[in-house]
């Protein structure tokens, strides 16, 4: 059994489901049409009643007409217009009974009075109250009536007065056919004209309005909406119209921005494939010198002015050969094979592989991780390189020593967060985001390219990379990976 709020929330529903212009014309014409209705039922009552009232009323007039011409003619004598008016039940032309009654309220046959004939005497006959109107009028003595009637006698009998519903009827029933033709008619106009006002104002605008929608949607931004009445369609209208020159014109820019940028990446791609062409080159010869020099170091005497050169000169070498094989991996990122796997394992791999760096430094190690993460999906050994970046840069971070902390935790249901939160120097705010830009660095030995690769390994994968820092407490760096509820490790 559906209760008043199931029922009240299905008929709002289905009101919502009714088109605007629909709901408009039903709040119009339906209330009008019940007044209206409620109105025609009163007046037909009405008149009933006032019909009916009036009945009684001439039926009050008509008695003590009655009883006039009754006294009249019994002192003068006059019994013929007696018997006329008395003469036992009958229809007149209008269709009414008049009866005289004795004081026992027995109907009286005048038909023998003044000729010497007793008066018959008997019951009023029944009449059917649906059928007719009955009243009764009583007939009291007057001192010029006790000289028949004697002087005891206050009531002498009565009159009763039937009419007929039939003339009210028909009246009634003229009534409400005329008005019910009016009824009909002014429903019937109040109909058209509300429909032809729904339709002016509300339906043929909302169908201009979604027209135009459709054709926007459909790319045609050179549409507009016209002939709308003033209002508060109008302002619709002009903020639409508005809304879509500006929304064609940011096209525009967009599409020309896009081009621009398009052939931008195209130079840029045909330089990057020269630059790694290049790289490729000039790394080739890099590293012959740097074997020839590897060669002269070692023949050279320990302690000599000269073998200390030949040492600076190879780190240069190996600097520069690490950044042409940085450069190398980020202008050909090799593809990502993507599997389910935890992100314990290269986690764990990467912290044993700078252990023993961070004990020289002096650094703490503070594992914060759950004993159950959901596993992420990637590339294991990209993952792994992305972790010993950042955790490399930490350690570089602290020369004099502090705290990596590792954590991890769930964030929402379908991502894990990898933190990595060091205590060194921090980095500037104007600097968090040029970090990842190529070539961008605060370390005097670093490439530029370890964040940038980073972030693009990541972005590959459906993760990120974001950090926060605060210079002098040090630096957080956020990844967050997928982890599309595949199981646990």
């Amino acid at each position: 059994m559906p209760t008043a709020e199931d029922l009240a929330k299905r008929l709002r529903d289905f009101w919502n489901r009714i088109p605007l212009a629909k709901q408009l014309f039903l709040a119009m014409f339906f209330p009008t049409w019940l007044m209206i209705s409620i109105y025609f039922l009163y007046d037909v009552r009405a008149t009933t009643s006032r019909l009916l009232g009036m009945e009684r009323s001439a039926m009050e007039t008509m008695a003590p007409v009655l009883s006039g011409i009754l006294e009249d003619s019994m002192l003068r004598g006059a019994h013929g217009h007696i018997r006329y008016l008395f003469s036992g039940p009958r229809d007149s032309s209008e269709g009414q009974r008049i009866l005289l009654l004795d004081a026992e309220g027995r109907a009286v046959d005048p038909a023998g009075l003044g000729i010497g004939r007793p008066l018959r005497r008997f019951e009023p006959p029944a009449l059917d109250p649906k059928a007719y109107l009955t009243m009764d009028f009583p007939l009291r003595a007057k001192p010029a009536c006790a000289a028949c009637h004697g002087k005891k006698r206050a009531l002498l009998g009565g009159i009763r007065i039937s009419l007929p519903h039939e003339e009210r009827v028909r009246t009634i029933a003229a009534h409400f056919k005329s008005h019910l033709v009016i009824f009909c008619l002014s429903m019937s106009l109040m109909l058209l004209w509300a429909l032809a006002i729904v339709r002016w104002m509300i339906q043929a605008p909302l169908d201009r309005v979604s027209l135009a929608m459709e054709q926007v949607a459909a790319g045609r931004f050179d549409t507009t909406i016209k002939d709308v009445p003033s209002g508060e369609l109008q302002a619709i209208a002009t903020g639409f119209n508005t809304m879509v020159r500006q929304i064609g014109k940011d096209r525009r820019e967009i599409v020309e921005l896009h081009q621009r940028q398009v052939a931008h990446l195209d130079r840029l791609a045909t330089m990057g494939e020269l630059a790694a062409h290049l790289a490729h080159e000039v790394r080739n010869p890099l590293t012959g010198i740097g074997a020839a020099l590897q060669v002269l170091e070692r023949e050279t005497s320990p302690g000599s002015p000269r073998r200390e050169l030949l040492g600076k000169v190879l780190g240069q070498l190996n600097r520069m050969d690490q950044t042409m094989a940085n450069f190398l991996q980020y202008a050909r990122m090799p593809a990502a094979v993507i599997r389910p796997f935890a992100a314990r394992e290269p986690l764990n791999r990467i912290l044993a592989i700078i252990e023993p760096r961070l004990r020289s430094q002096k650094i703490s190690l503070q594992r914060r991780l759950p004993e159950q993460l959901p596993l992420i999906v990637g590339d294991p050994g990209q993952i792994e390189q992305v972790f010993l970046n950042v955790c490399l840069n930490a350690v570089q971070a602290m020369p004099e020593g502090g705290t990596l902390t590792v954590s991890a935790r769930r964030e929402g249901n379908d991502r894990v967060l990898m933190e990595f939160a060091d205590t060194g120097r921090g980095i500037p705010p104007e600097h968090l985001e040029e970090v990842f830009q190529p070539f961008f660095t605060t370390n005097e030995k670093g490439s530029g390219l370890g964040l940038p690769i980073c972030r693009q390994l990541l972005m590959a994968q459906g993760g990120d990379i974001r950090l926060q820092s605060a210079v002098g407490k040090g630096t957080s760096v956020f990844i967050t990976l997928p982890a599309p509820n595949r199981g646990w490790d």
